[in-house]
């Protein structure tokens, strides 16, 4: 749940660029609306992931009096209890942001998600918002978490479109749940000392001050290859959204015998990525690349996490009187500490998208990591009942030999069903 003044400074920057679009007899339209939804689940194991009732409340509104606004904003809250839970309520702010249009430069200022990008699975230059990992199989779509920011967009001469972004506020991602997390593992310890238990981690993140703003831009060129195309380039300074865990070792008064502290730091990054995307005939090809710069190029301090390299290469396409299939590939490598292998991983994520009328839907993705054999494979049903009311029943069916992290995590294998009323 974001904290109070987090809020305040987020709700009183969406006002003042309101405010600036705002003449005297400017008219203001607004839309109320949200969502009531409840989902229930059970895992292989006989566990209850989820039991949960959510309530959205959204807010839409333009200022201006022409055909198109001079200014749009979104206000939107969000309550979920989940009997499944450690902590069953939660309230938080989600979307909260106003956007002025100032001739070729669109200003918005409050909560928001920015996704950078051109593929969906695995997006290596999509680093501006933390992710709600509490389920980490989940569609990467809907784990981005708004995140206060201030952002220009700039529609440029000959397709060129230019985007910066400021976010004076870091936000952590949320930690995977104790289901998912493995057992704690030991660091070498020397002779004759022997840990007896483990303390709760000290987590340190980094302080809301000005050295400590995360900033970025993306520059995008729409080019004039096969039917549509685009290419862009991106920088970003801040901090990783995950942390690097590292332990120490507290005495306890009786010699050689020690408590286990774990300790979480948000390490200082900085990414250098692209991304493009091309029709060619039915087909649509896209890739990201991204190298991301640590702070410990050596591996030398294992407080501090490694320089990373990501790269996805993907192609889409209609089947003729079929399903809409996407295919996806990436590779990913997280340098090693000194003396140690790096983390490699090489990954295939195929989708399908199955349409029958206007009331029935089925989605079907795989993925598999080639280099430990592990992966998920996951269908999930839609059915439309009416106007607004829609239900839902899903799997995910996680696979993999020991050693490997979907295989050790396929007692989570589990089934949801869900049903959600628009309004």
């Amino acid at each position: 749940m974001r904290s109070l003044p987090t809020r305040r400074i987020v709700a009183a920057l969406a006002a003042g660029v309101l405010l600036t679009a705002m003449p005297a007899a400017a008219q203001v339209s607004y839309r109320l609306g949200g969502a009531v939804a409840a989902e229930f689940g059970v895992a292989v194991d006989g566990a209850i992931p989820v039991a949960a009732a959510d309530l959205t409340v959204r807010l839409d509104g333009e200022v201006g009096a022409g055909f198109f606004p001079d200014a749009v904003f979104v206000a939107e809250a969000k309550a979920r209890y989940d009997a499944a839970a450690p902590e069953p309520f939660g309230a938080r702010l989600g979307r909260a942001y106003a956007t002025v249009y100032l001739g070729p430069v669109d200003l918005t200022v409050g909560n928001q998600v920015v996704a950078w990008g051109s593929v969906d699975a695995v997006n290596p230059v999509d680093v501006l918002n933390p992710r709600d990992m509490t389920d980490p199989v989940a569609d990467p779509a809907d784990q981005r978490l708004p995140t206060p920011l201030v952002r220009a967009t700039v529609h440029g001469q000959e397709g060129v479109t230019v985007d910066l972004v400021l976010v004076p506020v870091f936000v952590p991602s949320t930690l995977p749940g104790a289901r998912w997390q493995g057992a704690a593992v030991m660091p070498d310890l020397p002779p004759g000392v022997t840990v007896v238990g483990v303390l709760d981690p000290v987590t340190a993140v980094p302080a809301f001050e000005v050295a400590n703003m995360q900033f970025g831009g993306r520059v995008t060129l729409d080019l004039e290859v096969g039917g549509g195309a685009d290419a862009s380039v991106m920088a970003y300074r801040g901090f990783r959204h995950l942390p690097t865990v590292t332990a120490e070792l507290e005495p306890t008064g009786v010699p050689g015998q020690f408590l286990l502290r774990p300790r979480l730091g948000y390490d200082r990054v900085t990414v250098l990525g692209t991304d493009f995307s091309v029709v060619l005939g039915s087909y649509v090809l896209r890739g990201e690349a991204a190298y991301t710069f640590s702070a410990d190029p050596g591996g030398t301090d294992p407080a501090v996490g490694n320089d990373a390299f990501a790269a996805v290469l993907g192609a889409e396409t209609n089947l003729a009187g079929g399903p809409f299939v996407t295919l996806q590939v990436a590779y990913q490598r997280t340098a090693p500490d000194a003396g140690k292998a790096p983390d490699e991983s090489l990954t295939t994520v195929l989708a399908a998208k199955f349409e029958q009328g206007q009331r029935l839907g089925l989605d079907v993705a795989w993925l598999h990591d080639w280099l430990d054999g592990g992966g998920a494979v996951r269908p999930r049903l839609t059915y439309a009942f009416a106007d607004g009311l829609t239900g839902t029943a899903g799997a995910t069916v996680l696979y993999g030999p020991a050693g490997s992290m979907y295989g050790a995590w396929k007692d989570n294998s589990e089934l949801r069903l869900g049903l959600e009323f628009a309004f």
